[in-house]
């Protein structure tokens, strides 16, 4: 006799077929097919065990497979994060490098402006100088002229 997970009495069963109208020898064979369909089909306990074994284990691998990807994709995410960080300071270094260039030549543009202004202003001053030291040495004779 088969071990079975459930209980299933075979000559209570084909008695009840025969109570039915089937003769005794199709009572037995549907009886003996019954148990054996039984037997077959049904799980047991140490089924279970194994099924959740399995289950188990599976579940392991995926969640170490799981793991491994998400450190790959941390991994890749930390080197493209540091490459555009490099690649911002560079662009903020050039940038930096450009408006120091740029300030630099607009200071020297200012100075060469205000030294060619103040070239200008002094040329200007020294005319003025000569014109009030004519204008001064004509008062002075006009002024020797009249009380001499």
């Amino acid at each position: 006799m088969m071990d079975m997970p459930i209980k299933f009495d075979t000559l209570a069963y084909a008695k009840k077929l025969e109570e039915a109208g089937l003769p005794q020898q199709q009572a037995e064979a549907q009886s003996l097919a019954l148990r054996d369909a039984l037997a077959e089909s049904t799980v047991t306990p140490g089924d279970l065990v194994l099924l959740k074994t399995d289950v188990v284990a599976r579940i392991e691998m995926l969640r170490s497979e799981v793991q491994a990807q998400i450190e790959k994709l941390r991994g890749d995410l930390q080197g493209q994060i540091a490459k555009l960080r490099d690649d911002l300071q560079a662009q903020i270094e050039k940038l930096r490098d450009d408006l120091q260039g740029q300030i630099e030549k607009l200071r020297d543009d200012l100075q060469g402006r205000i030294d060619a202004l103040k070239a200008h202003m002094d040329a200007r001053f020294n005319i003025l100088y000569v014109l009030t030291g004519l204008s001064l040495l004509l008062h002075v004779v006009t002024l020797v002229k009249l009380f001499s």
